[in-house]
């Protein structure tokens, strides 16, 4: 390639990047530690927006051992890794939900 070439491809690269980069972004799911990179916990409030469940119904999976946790204080979190196993768990196929693992 000459000078000119390698010149205009590395401009077009950095013109197209960032638009590429945002695109990418917003097609990625929105989970909340999506939101904070690096975060493997979850706040009580953040555990029950993910998965679409009530506070008693979120108290009830700590209470039967269904969702691990960790208490700090008053606050209650979880680690995602958990959340998506319980999500995992109870995954439906063809019209019935999956028995669960382990």
């Amino acid at each position: 390639m000459d000078a000119l070439s390698k010149a205009i491809a590395r401009d077009f690269a950095r013109l197209v990047e960032p638009i590429v980069r945002d695109a990418v972004r917003a097609a990625l799911p929105a989970t909340p530690a999506a939101n904070h990179p690096g975060k493997g916990w979850l706040t009580n409030a953040e555990a029950m927006e993910y998965l679409g469940l009530s506070r008693p119904t979120l108290a009830r999976y700590r209470k039967d051992g269904k969702l691990p946790y960790a208490k700090v204080g008053s606050s209650v979190f979880y680690q995602l890794a958990d959340v998506e196993a319980l999500l995992a768990e109870h995954l439906v196929q063809s019209g019935r939900v999956s028995a669960p693992r382990g």
